[in-house]
């Protein structure tokens, strides 16, 4: 059996995600052994392999609550029905609605005629205010359903079929091809821009300003990141310092990316020009370009944090 993608293996690795760091080895350990014997004795009395070893960890239970089992810890805020349930959802929904929020809130902001400060102290209060909303109202929703839900089962109730894929060392590999595949294209596309331009008419999309300095320092971000995917497809598995190295670098280079765009030191200046030749009172083709690309960076910083949280999620692997 894969002991990459096996049920077992999806368990362990889930409950070791949930205890202390310097346990996870020997809380694996035993709960492997465990396991084994439990479903060794469900073969002996005639059950098939797969079914036995479904059983067995349906027994077991979530693997968060599991794990609070081993170290004592109560689950007690929501209760020990839904609180799994409700992390889980909780740190979801933290992830997609607060920085689709603040991105709205800055985007807003921007068609309004913000600067770039205004533009990011709009996004604070919206980061603030729909991360406390989520809090709140999912808190409110399960402690509810844990007093006067349903006592049978619910669709919030954790089955084995439940559990994350882990990933294999191929899928890190194709990962690593993934990223380098794109960084080549995008130091070839500025660096095209740079000395031969586009269309027949060779224009120059890219304000000569960025050179060299602002793209040295974007190289050099494009390049820790290629690195880091590098190491980490070596070693076989992600480190909380690894992720933090490659979430940092990713984050610096976009929402520099999108302060340089608001500060009109990105765009050529004879595209500018021609741009603001062919603006209107109502229609700021300048201002259309710079929201449109905002829109684009904020969508790619919002998928940086959904990287960011698979990242973090496997570090946590044994």
């Amino acid at each position: 059996m894969d002991t990459d993608t096996s049920l077992v293996e999806r368990y362990v690795t889930a409950v070791a995600r949930s205890v202390p760091a310097a346990d996870r080895a020997e809380v694996s350990a035993e709960l492997r052994a465990s396991i084994a014997d439990e479903v060794e004795g469900r073969i002996v009395a005639g059950e098939e392999p797969a079914a036995a070893e479904y059983t067995v960890i349906a027994e077991l239970g979530d693997p968060i609550a599991y794990a609070a089992s081993l170290s004592g810890r109560p689950l007690v805020l929501i209760g020990p029905r839904y609180y799994a349930a409700w992390l889980r959802l909780l740190r979801l929904l933290l992830i997609i609605v607060v920085p689709v929020a603040a991105l709205i809130a800055g985007l807003v902001r921007a068609i309004g005629g913000g600067d770039v400060g205004a533009v990011i102290g709009s996004m604070i209060p919206a980061i603030i205010m729909s991360g406390v909303q989520v809090a709140f109202w999912t808190t409110l929703v399960f402690a509810v359903l844990e007093r006067v839900g349903s006592t049978g089962d619910t669709v919030l109730d954790w089955t084995p079929d439940k559990l994350p894929r882990t990933v294999i060392p191929t899928a890190r590999l194709s990962d690593l091809i993934g990223i380098a595949v794109m960084t080549v294209l995008l130091v070839g596309s500025v660096v095209w821009d740079r000395t031969i331009g586009w269309g027949d008419q060779h224009v120059h999309v890219l304000a000569p300003g960025l050179w060299p300095w602002v793209m040295i320092a974007w190289f050099g971000l494009l390049a820790i990141g290629l690195v880091v995917e590098a190491i980490v497809a070596v070693r076989g598995r992600w480190s909380a310092p690894l992720a933090a190295v490659s979430i940092a670098a990713s984050l610096v280079a976009m929402i520099g990316a999108i302060m340089l765009v608001w500060r009109g030191a990105v765009i050529a200046p004879d595209l500018m020009a021609r741009m603001q030749a062919a603006s209107t009172p109502t229609a700021d083709i300048v201002q259309i370009v710079n929201i449109s690309i905002t829109a684009v960076l904020g969508g790619i910083l919002i998928g940086l944090l959904f990287d960011a949280y698979r990242k973090l999620g496997l570090a946590r692997e044994v």
